[in-house]
């Protein structure tokens, strides 16, 4: 299973090192962004890895490919920047580069991955927002910390109908 980029939104502050970092990463054009909702809430956005991306199922020259370790991957040597994949993204992630014509995205960091390093976005997130993970790992986390906090509601709630029945 491909590993994904994801966001723990309670961390994140808006500081965009992700931006700067993927910029530096990647010859100073970022590959994500913070989106700011209602101009309080940031959100670090970069491709979402899509299990089934429209980006690449409407690629005229097959230049975007699904890894199964890297997830979906562009090859700008094939890319003929017509920007179809542009319009098929539901979240407008994809980008024709200005210099190069070409598609360009998010692609994990590959090459540092390779190296057995993190993402740039990931590595230099100062609040640990993002994270580099399976989304089953994600999924066990989520109901982990539910059970958590269901037990703490309930003996809470124990507790405080004890003290009423010892009060009567």
């Amino acid at each position: 299973m491909t590993k994904k980029v994801y966001l723990q939104p309670y961390h994140c502050l808006g500081c965009e090192e992700c931006v700067e970092a993927c910029a530096k990463e990647h010859g100073w054009e970022s590959n994500s962004h913070v989106h700011w909702v209602d101009t309080v809430y940031p959100v670090s956005l970069r491709c979402f890895q899509c299990e089934d991306p429209p980006c690449m199922r409407v690629c005229p020259v097959d230049a975007i490919k699904m890894s199964k370790d890297y997830g979906v991957q562009v090859d700008s040597r094939v890319c003929i920047g017509c920007g179809s994949c542009v319009l098929a993204c539901p979240f407008g992630i994809p980008k024709i580069n200005s210099s190069s014509g070409k598609m360009v995205k998010c692609d994990l960091c590959i090459d540092r991955q390779k190296e057995g390093k993190l993402p740039a976005c990931v590595e230099n997130c100062p609040y640990g927002a993002l994270v580099l993970t399976d989304f089953e790992d994600v999924k066990m986390e989520k109901r982990e910390v539910t059970a958590r906090r269901m037990v703490e509601a309930g003996t809470y709630l124990r507790d405080v109908i004890d003290t009423i029945k010892e009060g009567c």
